[in-house]
This record gives C-alpha cells, structure tokens and sequence, in this order.
C-alpha cells in the first residue's frame, strides 16, 4: 500500500460565470503534507477531511469527489460549486 501527501487548497471565493460553470476567483492553502492511502475511498477522503475540521460534513449526498488522478477534487452536489482540491506533494 502507498501513501501520498497532498496540499488541501480552499477555494473561498467561487462564482458563477456567464455560462453557469464556476470559477475560483481566490484560495488558499489551508494543509499541507495530508497523508491520503492510495486505496482510500471517496468516503475515506471525506471522512478525513471532516476529522481535520476542514468539512462540517462528510456525507455523500451533500458531496462529491472527484479523482483525476494528480489531484483531487471536492464538489458541493447541488449546482457542483467547487469546494477545495488535494494537490499532492512532490517527493
């Protein structure tokens, strides 16, 4: 099993754009050196998020991650808003 750490970026500043898409206008690091499994579920990462105080949930009806392989990124359900995203680390 391998183990990656990952930068948590918050993006506290999103808008709707013109053609109803999101932009982050601001963000901001917020954690660095996150240690995520490479096995870790969407649930995990959530759950994980939740322990460190970032989330105030971690329920997938409210919520979706979203892995594209170098990052990761989380989405508020409803309208998709971006929420943060997981950089990883150079080793």
């Amino acid at each position: 099993m391998s183990v990656q750490t990952y930068s948590l970026v918050n993006y506290f500043d999103v808008w709707t754009d013109e053609e109803g898409g999101w932009q982050v206008n601001n963000s901001q690091v917020e954690f660095r050196d996150l240690v995520i499994l490479d096995d870790a579920t969407d649930k995990d990462i959530l759950k994980y998020l939740k322990q460190i105080g970032f989330l105030k949930t971690d329920d997938m009806r409210r919520l979706v991650v979203e892995d594209l392989g170098d990052l990761i990124e989380i989405y508020q359900r409803k309208g998709m808003m971006p929420i943060c995203g997981l950089r990883p680390n150079s080793l």
